[in-house]
């Protein structure tokens, strides 16, 4: 019997989200207002994260900083015209929001010596689309999330130079669901699957009873009125899926460093550059559970498998809960160039210039633990690309107890037009963001900011190739994307 689907990729390869969908760049309120600059600002406690030099310059002796950002994307897919009659089909995401988190703590021993910690989230992701919409074979929920830990030490050299590196240790874990097959061509194949099947055994039936063996004739005649009835329970279906597949990971501990330099050559001007080197996020037991549309389907999938097996194929349905699997997705490296400007004591400007080694991302192997299961390991091409952000933002300080903050920046997509996919839709953002800093008292601050997210292309088009039946079949639309986010934060120094 003809195989329906080619392997277990088909709903692992999109356990991990698009590039610049799971780099978070919200790990300061105070800092999201101002287009998230910071490597070459003095911030205390928040340094830890942009440049770890620049804790050393913190003025006080203990520095804490905490804070939350509420991120609500949005994506809505639209099918590409191929100018025939058919309609073009409008899918919306349904996303929740995600909620990135920090918290940092430094502390100032020595008047050139600073020792902090840090835990933040800097990578995440949450997208969710209708079980049933035109990419669900590719994905209908993700969410990944990874957390990292960061003690750090800090050292000026002289009044003008510091130096500074962090231990960066890092875990995370995600989980994904998907369709096995396409909505509507995949209840459309298994049912064609079914009806041949019944073909089959009423053609055997009648040999069988012609030449006498009337037990075996009436097995077959059984089998046929079972694969009949299957093939009308599935046909009118439609688009419901008809299986998905559920995937949840936990990584290992990885371990990279988080470095930094800071420079200032005249006391209007700050020079700074921060290294965040590249680590490898592991799982070594991923599982998967199958969710069936309900207990007649699962009976009918079953019966499929088996004559598939029967007849000296493979699994119609790959038996994905039977085991676990292993694979590993690159958090990559970050360099950032940067410079603040000082022309009045009221005022500072700052730019960032980040390089991100997107590169790493060069493929996506997956392969299961067992190998008496016969699925075969999973190679799923990525060839993502080394991008730049360029982030641009200034601060007005009103008077001792109101800070006012804008800012913006660009962040180019790390991903082709060709490997163009909706797990987390991915184009070159640009950001607008404003953000207000309130000083009840001497030792507290309360940081608000918001930021506009949309798109350089506001309709980015593009496809991802996917194998269904033997053909290749890539899901190709234009992308509309934008997000919002709102953050909160609280610092505390004395």
């Amino acid at each position: 019997m003809k195989r329906v689907i080619l392997s277990a990729a088909a709903a692992l390869a999109a356990l991990t989200a698009s590039a610049e969908g799971f780099q978070v760049n919200n790990l300061s309120s105070r800092q999201n207002g101002m287009g998230h600059v910071g490597t070459a600002m003095k911030l205390g406690a928040e340094s830890l994260h942009f440049n770890p030099a620049a804790a050393a310059f913190q003025s006080s002796r203990f520095d804490i900083s905490a804070g939350i950002t509420g991120i609500k994307p949005s994506a809505t897919f639209v099918t590409q015209n191929d100018y025939s009659s058919t309609p073009l089909q409008s899918y919306d995401s349904k996303s929740g929001i995600s909620t990135p988190l920090y918290l940092y703590f430094n502390y100032k021993p020595a008047d050139r010596v600073a020792v902090g910690v840090s835990f933040t989230t800097p990578f995440g992701s949450a997208m969710e689309w209708d079980d049933n919409w035109a990419g669900a074979h590719l994905i209908q929920g993700i969410h990944l999330q990874a957390y990292q830990v960061q003690p750090t030490l800090s050292v000026k050299i002289t009044d003008r130079l510091s130096v500074g590196a962090g231990l960066t240790v890092a875990w995370g874990k995600f989980d994904l669901s998907r369709s096995m097959m396409p909505v509507g061509l995949g209840n459309l194949a298994i049912a064609g699957v079914l009806q041949s099947a019944a073909s089959q055994y009423t053609a055997a039936a009648a040999q069988a009873a012609a030449a006498g063996l009337a037990e075996q004739a009436a097995q077959y005649e059984a089998m046929a009125a079972q694969a009949a009835q299957g093939a009308q329970y599935i046909a009118p279906l439609g688009s419901s899926p008809l299986v998905s597949a559920k995937l949840k990971g936990n990584s290992g501990v990885a371990v990279g460093v988080n470095a930094g330099i800071m420079w200032d050559p005249h006391e209007q001007w700050t020079l700074g550059f921060a290294y965040r080197s590249r680590m490898n996020m592991k799982v070594s037991r991923g599982t998967a559970a199958l969710n069936y549309h309900d207990e007649t389907v699962r009976a009918i999938l079953a019966q499929v498998n088996a004559a598939s097996i029967a007849s000296g194929g493979s699994a119609v349905i790959p038996e994905l809960d039977r085991g676990t699997f292993a694979t590993q997705l690159p958090l990559p490296t970050n360099l950032t160039w940067a410079a603040s400007f000082r022309p009045a004591p009221k005022w500072e400007f700052a730019v960032d210039l980040q390089w991100i080694g997107w590169s790493a991302y060069k493929d996506l192997n997956v392969s299961f633990n067992e190998p008496e299961l016969e699925i075969d390991d999973i190679y799923s091409v990525k060839n993502y690309k080394n991008t730049l952000a360029f982030r641009f933002g200034g601060e007005y300080k009103a008077c001792s107890t109101i800070h006012a903050r804008m800012g913006m920046y660009v962040d180019e997509s790390p991903v082709r037009s060709d490997y163009l996919n909706p797990e987390t839709p991915s184009a070159t953002k640009l950001a607008f963001t404003a953000g207000l800093t309130i000083n009840p008292c001497s030792v507290m601050a309360i940081d608000l900011a918001y930021a506009y997210v949309a798109t350089a292309d506001p309709e980015r088009t593009g496809s991802y190739p996917y194998e269904f039946n033997g053909t290749m079949m890539p899901l190709a639309g234009n992308y509309r994307i934008h997000a919002h986010t709102f953050s909160l934060g609280m610092r505390f120094h004395f």
